[in-house]
């Protein structure tokens, strides 16, 4: 079971930065080009400078890192960021309008025990890329910090931890910023032993799922491996053994896990009339729209959690999107594509798309895949980009299904889905030596 730990963090110094809100940012893979720049010219102390450090003219190899490395020391010398007085937990509440509610979503900042990918107590469903695992373990071990949080998903179905935490916030003080997108996002340092104690028997039996950051979890499982090959056997209670772990309710994450579409790249545009002769063994196609700009009504069949099995296919060649199903002879060569796979792993559409659609009916050999998070993303890559060959609106995957292929230890590929409402960078580092 998890080993919960309060950590000796480092925060914003509030008193030197101003407003929170102008120094965090959203996690690393949520940085493009454009969202960079904006966070840089925002303040200059932006935690994008950690995260995402910009190349610069004259960059070799490590020269970004080497860059983040020294605003991270800088801003401790200089008291930009300040050492927490003790040990703590955080309890850390999203509270965002969800059409005429509001919703709150609430969890614990705090250190998880880490021992071995095989370590049961960890649970993930996707697959890791090798050379994000890389950038992140130098990033950590240059910094020696966990700057953002894995997201990992514990039960609580009596309700014990929420009780604990409302109580919790109400003797507490609240340090708050709000996002681009509106949602505020809110930590309440706890350092009173009891309540922390309270929080690790209720949430100790628990496994946790991982709903995001397997990259900085492989990559914290890295530093620890290289502290003790330089530096000597790591002692029990160092810190290195936690990875900073933002815990969030089971029972609270039906809307969290967001698609993350793809655009396929290579070759010359694939027209409807080829992919269905491709693909059509396998999949009932329609013609429904036609333009990149009905990407959203090409979406609408296929946007429900309960449409797996489903894609709309962009294709570049004649601009048509066709809605596909797929049928028994998809699974069936799938299965044989992937005989160990389960049931419930060849149902997704996800898989569908990355293990049958693009490696066997369409033959792609090594195609370049762009990942877009919103339909608009999609329609500026396919508006802008006469090398789109296709593209693949993709339904979203449900929490259940993402446990259950967790727990069967099948993996799904990277980034095959992002989270809806995504906890910030900055608002707690996690150092990694002692002090």
């Amino acid at each position: 079971m998890p080993e919960i730990s309060a950590i000796r963090a480092l925060r914003y110094n509030l008193g030197h930065v101003g407003n929170l809100s102008d120094v965090v940012a959203p996690l690393a893979d949520a940085i493009d080009p454009q969202r960079q720049d904006i966070l840089y010219k925002r303040h200059p102390a932006s935690c994008v400078r950690l995260i995402a450090n910009r190349d610069e003219p004259g960059d070799v190899a490590g020269s970004s890192d080497e860059r983040a490395a020294r605003f991270w020391r800088r801003w401790q010398s200089e008291g930009v960021l300040q050492h927490e007085a003790a040990a703590e937990i955080y309890i850390y509440q999203q509270t965002y309008p969800d059409g005429d509610q509001t919703v709150r979503r609430r969890g614990i900042l705090c250190g998880v025990r880490f021992d071995s990918p095989e370590d049961r107590r960890l649970y993930t469903a996707t697959e890791t890329i090798d050379a994000v695992v890389e950038a992140r373990y130098e990033l950590t071990r240059r910094c020696a910090a966990n700057l953002s949080p894995i997201v990992g998903l514990c039960s609580d179905p009596d309700d014990r931890l929420q009780d604990l935490l409302d109580s919790a916030i109400q003797e507490g003080l609240e340090i708050t910023c709000v996002d681009d997108a509106g949602v505020r996002h809110s930590i309440w340092p706890i350092n009173d032993e009891r309540t922390i104690g309270s929080i690790q028997n209720i949430l100790g039996p628990s496994p946790v799922l991982i709903a995001a950051g397997e990259d900085n979890l492989a990559a914290s499982r890295k530093y620890l491996n290289w502290l003790n090959d330089h530096e000597g056997p790591v002692a029990n209670d160092h810190p290195a053994n936690f990875a900073l772990t933002l815990l969030l309710r089971l029972e609270d994450s039906g809307d969290l896990l967001d698609s993350t579409h793809r655009v396929v790249r290579g070759g010359a545009p694939l027209t409807s009339e080829e992919l269905v002769a491709r693909i059509g063994e396998c999949f009932t196609c329609n013609t429904i729209v036609e333009g990149p700009d009905a990407a959203e009504v090409a979406w609408t069949p296929i946007s429900g959690r309960d449409h797996q099995g489903r894609l709309a296919i962009y294709c570049g060649g004649d601009r048509r999107w066709v809605l596909c199903e797929a049928n028994e002879a998809a699974t069936e060569r799938l299965r044989k594509r992937c005989p160990q796979a389960s049931d419930e792993w060849c149902e997704l559409s996800i898989n569908l798309l990355h293990h049958l659609i693009i490696p066997e009916l369409l033959a792609e050999d090594s195609p370049s895949i762009q990942e877009c998070r919103t339909i608009d993303d999609v329609v500026a890559a396919i508006s802008d980009d006469e090398g789109c060959r296709f593209a693949a609106l993709i339904p979203p995957i449900d929490v259940d299904a993402m446990e259950t292929i967790a727990v069967q230890e099948e993996r799904l590929p990277a980034n095959a889905f992002h989270l809806a409402h995504a906890p910030l960078t900055g608002l707690v580092f996690n150092p990694l030596n002692r002090r």
